[in-house]
């Protein structure tokens, strides 16, 4: 519901989709994620909605959008709770974040992202080492670095905070809970259709 008022309050036509709509129309399709991986496939596989995100990104001038556990699920697979397969929308994986000695996991709060400078990157240099609002136990390990559109560290650990793979983009830290600059993110999504 948080990233629902965010996209409303920035002007968006917005829309709450369950498992009873069949066709996605939409312009922007948003993958929000809280919960577990596992728990999460189970109810896109069993709903049907695993097949209609995969129909959707195929449609021309349109954009998937994932946060936060949204953005695990475009991978292959997970190490939560074992070995779970994903959406395999980008190749790799989503591994648990390493302990290190006096930093507390889940990883919880206000961090910089560094953006990737590829060609491809959603994300615009405005925003370019700026804090976001994270909250996360597992991260994202894509195969191909020309995907991933911001790193961020947590301790001594680099990891990826933001993807791209043409229109299917996802970010793991929350734009819907990061203020002015997440919303002004959220707002440029439109720019890209």
């Amino acid at each position: 519901f948080s990233i629902y008022q965010a996209c409303h309050n920035i002007g968006y036509k917005t829309e709450i989709i369950d498992h009873k709509v069949k066709k996605y129309n939409h312009d922007i399709l948003i993958l929000p994620g809280v919960g577990s991986f596992n728990s999460a496939m189970s109810y896109l596989n069993k709903n049907g909605i695993r097949n209609r995100i995969l129909e959707f990104v195929h449609k021309k001038n349109k954009i998937l959008f994932s946060v936060c556990l949204g953005m695990q699920l475009l991978f292959e697979e997970s190490a939560e709770f074992g070995s779970t397969k994903g959406l395999g929308l980008i190749k790799g994986k989503v591994k648990k974040l390493k302990k290190q000695k006096n930093i507390k996991i889940p990883h919880i709060g206000w961090a910089n992202i560094r953006i990737n400078s590829n060609k491809k990157n959603f994300i615009n240099k405005r925003f370019n080492k700026r804090k976001y609002y994270f909250i996360h136990s597992y991260y994202c390990l894509p195969r191909y670095e020309n995907e991933v559109c911001s790193f961020t560290s947590f301790g001594k650990t680099e990891f990826c905070s933001a993807v791209r793979k043409n229109n299917i983009l996802g970010t793991q830290f929350h734009p819907e809970k990061s203020g002015a600059l997440g919303l002004k993110m959220l707002s440029d999504l439109k720019k890209l259709l």
